[in-house]
């Protein structure tokens, strides 16, 4: 009898998530995503949360800690400024146009899953976009 035995190797893709950190976090996004969490489901509220100027604005945040939103389009104006940090995975911002504390920051390298606990078993999941 005669066997040959073959091994595979899988390729080593990397970490699928990158740093939760300030210097890991930084950079420009857009909310691409938010979901109503409860006991029962999820269910996508973006459209119904966000108008047409949200969904094209843009949150930089920067490595100093600080948040730039503005809008794109010719008839959106909102832009704002405001401060951020990351504490123990957790993401505390606040400007105008966000206010979160405490919320747990999944970093998937492309995007950040930012969930705001709500109490009684309810969250907001926010998918943001790296531009």
């Amino acid at each position: 009898m005669f066997f040959v035995f073959v091994s595979c190797k899988k390729d080593d893709d990397g970490p699928s998530t990158c740093e939760v950190s300030v210097t890991g976090i930084a950079a420009s996004y857009k909310i691409t995503k938010i979901l109503a969490i409860t006991s029962g489901g999820s269910l996508n509220i973006t459209s119904s949360s966000l108008d047409a100027c949200e969904l094209g604005g843009v949150y930089q945040l920067k490595s100093d800690k600080t948040i730039v939103y503005t809008e794109t389009g010719a008839s959106c104006t909102g832009n704002d400024t405001g401060t951020w940090d990351i504490v123990c995975n957790k993401l505390n911002a606040s400007s105008g146009f966000i206010d979160v504390a405490g919320a747990a920051v999944v970093n998937n390298c492309s995007n950040i899953v930012v969930t705001e606990d709500l109490g009684s078993g309810s969250s907001l999941e926010y998918t943001l976009t790296k531009q």
